[in-house]
């Protein structure tokens, strides 16, 4: 198993590299983003309408379903009127670093649902995956704010580079609950799981119960993992960027 690992490790050293690319500047994916916002929408209705628990259309899960889709749109709007006077050059190359960083998300929901690893491996490649995306996010974030030499270029790297990362993830999530169901309700830890909380839930359907688990992971990628991680990421890198800066002008 080690040796598996130590192999996803050496896939991913590219992402790094390409990180130190003066190239990617020239990349505009903002039609890409918006594109991947309205598809967000769209499933998150389609789920609405396919899952039903029992207090559909009027429960928790299907309200989240709903409320999400109003602010897929919402963001999508927010993006659009963002484009124009927000998102320079350097905020363009962020958000194509984090649709590529959010491939690694994407290859790590793909193992869990199509390879379904057990138990305590699934947890290991869990853990690897975040530390090599949150390693790359931070190296990012560091090195755009020590050559601005300012720490609000890292949150805001943080920001774009996690909200971007977090919407591939939680794209990859919805596709998985609207067209490929049967791998995660064949999965044999969420077999177990289901045989010991049956009857005590929403629903007597093992397809809508994992769903709409699913679905809040996805949700959570995108806000927790995305936003406010990335938010988190940007003040750390930030500081540390200024300071190396400090350091560096103090040595010269």
């Amino acid at each position: 198993m080690s040796a598996r690992l130590k192999n996803l490790c050496e896939m991913f050293k590219f992402v790094k590299i390409f990180i130190k690319s003066n190239d990617i500047k020239a990349v505009n994916n903002n039609n890409l983003i918006k594109i991947i916002l309205l598809l967000c929408s769209i499933l998150s209705i389609s789920i609405f309408f396919v899952y039903r628990p029992i207090l559909w259309p009027f429960g928790f899960e299907a309200i989240i379903c709903l409320v999400s889709a109003i602010l897929f749109l919402l963001l999508l709007f927010v993006f659009w009127k963002l484009e124009t006077n927000v998102i320079d050059n350097q905020q363009k190359a962020n958000v194509t670093i984090g649709l590529l960083i959010g491939l690694l998300w994407t290859i790590e929901i793909s193992i869990n649902n199509f390879i379904q690893p057990g138990l305590p491996e699934r947890d290991i490649i869990d853990n690897i995956f975040w530390g090599i995306i949150t390693l790359l996010l931070l190296i990012k974030i560091t090195r755009d704010s020590y050559h601005s030499n300012k720490i609000i270029s890292g949150i805001k790297t943080g920001l774009w580079t996690g909200f971007t990362s977090g919407l591939v993830a939680c794209i990859t999530a919805l596709l998985l609950i609207v067209f490929c169901i049967k791998f995660i309700i064949q999965d044999p830890l969420n077999v177990k799981e289901w045989t010991d909380i049956k009857g005590l839930l929403y629903s007597n359907d093992i397809s809508v119960y994992f769903a709409y688990q699913t679905y809040a992971g996805a949700i959570m990628h995108l806000y927790i993992l995305g936003l406010l991680f990335g938010l988190i990421l940007g003040i750390i890198g930030g500081l540390l960027g200024k300071g190396f800066r400090l350091l560096a002008k103090k040595k010269s």
